[in-house]
């Protein structure tokens, strides 16, 4: 059974996992000149939900504290770590890319976005994850939920919500 941290992490990769699908969806059959809202809809919740919700709170909180006590975990926390950044940087890139009107360089580096996020997840959810509830203790995975907590209000709860509530 999944801890109550772990859980919450699982629940939002379910979150960004859809957004990705509508975005991948977007990309297949949508005029990237023409969907400039659209686009900045997907940029938005990115940047927002899946970067400052979800990949702050591991890097804040799960992964220092597995860096900290759980010598085993650092190489995959430095591996997802750097994921993290290029994350960021692919955004950054596509962003630029629609600002230079560079449709295809746009749409191709979003859809390696895509791929290596899917990626990204499988590994935290098929490893990482497992190995933090087999790993830590009930106190500390109990400190991490209120931690990720604390987090989430901090970000402000009801945000979080509204980019949730769009696919509940």
């Amino acid at each position: 059974m999944n801890s109550q941290a772990m859980a919450m992490l699982y629940d939002e990769h379910e979150v960004i996992l859809q957004e990705m699908q509508a975005l991948r969806q977007f990309l297949e059959t949508g005029n990237l000149a023409e969907g400039r809202d659209e686009l900045a809809r997907f940029f938005d919740f990115f940047r927002t939900y899946a970067d400052k919700y979800h990949h702050q709170k591991e890097e804040d909180l799960l992964f220092s504290l597995l860096k900290d006590r759980h010598a085993g975990l650092t190489n995959i926390v430095e591996a997802l770590e750097t994921h993290h950044e290029l994350f960021r940087d692919y955004l950054k890139d596509a962003e630029a890319a629609l600002h230079q009107q560079n449709w295809e360089s746009a749409r191709s580096t979003l859809q390696r976005y895509l791929s290596d996020l899917t990626d990204h997840i499988s590994a935290e959810n098929d490893e990482l994850f497992i190995a933090v509830d087999e790993g830590l203790s009930e106190a500390e995975k109990e400190r991490l939920y209120f931690s990720f907590l604390d987090k989430d209000a901090e970000l402000g709860v009801d945000l979080k919500k509204q980019y949730e509530n769009v696919f509940l």
